[in-house]
């Protein structure tokens, strides 16, 4: 890892976190002290500033070091979304996997109905999507310079499993009533999910997608919260992640952070 590099992770970090963690902690505060709440103008626009520091610091960053030209450019690398239509099977392949196996244990519970879920993946997109424009695009490759790829994966998913943690101290939202500890669990399989999704296409935007996919989805069949589901639905993936991995090696792009920015 080039000096560089680790400047712009910790650069990265450090501000992404900053900003998410206060405006989440304003809404925790609120919460606990009345006044500010989920559902408020002011808690919406606190829950939105902080779930989308992740892509806002992504930009500065990138810029700053000279990556993207500007926000056109850094736009088109999140949504160029000419890619070949075996890239778009592997993230249904992934997505099926994802919901199939909880499906096959028993593990599902059937809430919205299905068609609410495929409207809501253009709302996902700026509601949990464009995070991948920091987690996959800067961390994951940066890391990957130092360390294996399942390293790098492994700590990516850490860090990303702590960003959300605010989340679960606040009334009102999905996690509030989830366990930390599964909620971990599942992200470990969502990450190797998405770094072989990267790996494989060199695509940001199949990341988003992706992302995007199981928000959706997951309001419609929502993954019981029970330990053996959970570590199951995340073995399966991580196997099958890595199947297509070892699959598809020889045809993965050679990728580096900003490789699509004009």
């Amino acid at each position: 890892m080039q000096n560089r590099d680790y400047k712009m992770i910790l650069q990265y970090l450090l501000f992404t976190f900053l900003i998410t963690y206060l405006a989440w902690g304003c809404l925790i505060l609120g919460s606990q002290f009345g006044g500010i709440e989920m559902g408020t103008p002011v808690g919406v626009i606190l829950h939105i500033i902080g779930g989308n520091a992740p892509p806002l610091i992504a930009y500065f960053v990138l810029r700053k070091h000279g990556r993207v030209t500007g926000f056109r450019s850094f736009m088109k690398s999140a949504f160029t979304v000419k890619e070949p239509l075996l890239m778009y099977m592997v993230v249904l392949v992934l997505t099926a996997v994802y919901f199939g196996l909880p499906a096959l244990m028993g593990g599902i519970t059937n809430s919205w109905p299905v068609y609410i879920a495929v409207l809501s993946i253009p709302v996902m997109v700026i509601g949990g999507g464009l995070e991948e424009l920091g987690w996959r695009y800067i961390l994951q490759p940066i890391l990957e310079t130092r360390f294996s790829f399942i390293t790098s994966t492994v700590i990516t998913s850490c860090i990303w499993a702590v960003w959300h943690l605010p989340l679960f101290f606040i009334p009102g939202t999905s996690q509030y009533n989830w366990s930390f500890g599964l909620f971990s669990i599942s992200i470990l399989g969502m990450s190797f999910a998405l770094a072989v999704i990267y790996r494989v296409s060199g695509s940001i935007w199949l990341c988003i997608l992706f992302h995007s996919m199981i928000n959706a989805f997951s309001a419609s069949w929502a993954m019981d919260e029970k330990l053996w589901v959970k570590l199951g639905t995340t073995s399966g993936l991580i196997i099958t992640a890595l199947c297509l991995l070892i699959m598809l090696y020889r045809r993965a792009p050679v990728k580096s952070v900003g490789k699509h920015a004009g």
